[in-house]
């Protein structure tokens, strides 16, 4: 039963968590390159969905429902839109910047 729904977990699950929309919208805007970019910089091996570090868990959703800013993400309440790799690199630095000072 716990491995039927997305909300029960029997790993740890990661400090922040990343959602990625693959919506229409955002499949047509390119959230594949980000996805797999996202992938490649957390260094995840799917099937695993956290980051070896434990700072970061992707999820993949339908839709996130900001369809003009595709493609999207949300990393913990906070949407992310009109997303490039470089955006994505952004983003995950500013998050483990904020990690180094504590």
């Amino acid at each position: 039963m716990a491995t039927f729904y997305h909300q029960f977990r029997l790993r740890p699950q990661g400090k922040h968590i990343i959602t990625v929309c693959r919506g229409t919208a955002c499949h047509v805007a390119g959230v594949t390159k980000i996805y797999d970019e996202l992938i490649k910089l957390l260094d995840i091996s799917p099937p695993e969905d956290t980051s070896p570090d434990g700072m970061f868990t992707v999820h993949q959703v339908r839709c996130i429902g900001a369809c003009s800013l595709a493609p999207v993400i949300k990393v913990d309440e906070s949407v992310y839109g009109r997303l490039d790799q470089e955006k994505l690199k952004n983003i995950l630095n500013s998050f483990k910047e904020a990690h180094r000072d504590e």
